[in-house]
């Protein structure tokens, strides 16, 4: 019988594409070594930002013609809205420590609590 692994076309082909792909990584590692490279990226770069504020100019100049908020406001109004959020918690927090406390407890700036008169008047009671 022959035997398999010279018979194999994938192992052929697996072994041609390791082949030619270290001869791109060596093509492309010596080609982005230069300085022409470098400087094309950096222009490449630069062009690239440009186009980004002209297209975040336009988008802003839009929404505000269209009158929708743009990205800032909508994140300025998450951050107020999370603020508002946590004021409301600490006032719940408060709201429910004073219905738990009992009535002769310390108040919220640890002096004792007024002292309440004692009930000595009665209901009226029918006559009959």
């Amino acid at each position: 019988m022959a035997d398999k692994a010279t018979m194999d076309p994938l192992a052929m082909w697996r072994e041609w594409v390791a082949q030619s792909e270290r001869q791109w990584n060596a093509f492309l590692n010596q080609a982005m070594a230069t300085d022409e490279f470098s400087k094309a990226m950096g222009r490449f770069m630069d062009f690239y930002l440009n186009v980004q504020k002209g297209m975040n100019e336009t988008m802003s100049r839009y929404l505000q013609l269209v009158n929708m908020p743009s990205r800032q406001e909508v994140l300025a109004l998450g951050e107020r809205l999370s603020a508002i959020e946590e004021r409301l918690g600490r006032i719940e927090g408060m709201l429910a420590r004073q219905a738990t406390a009992p009535a002769g407890a310390a108040s919220e700036n640890g002096a004792p609590a007024a002292p309440r008169p004692p009930r000595t008047k009665k209901p009226p009671t029918p006559k009959g």
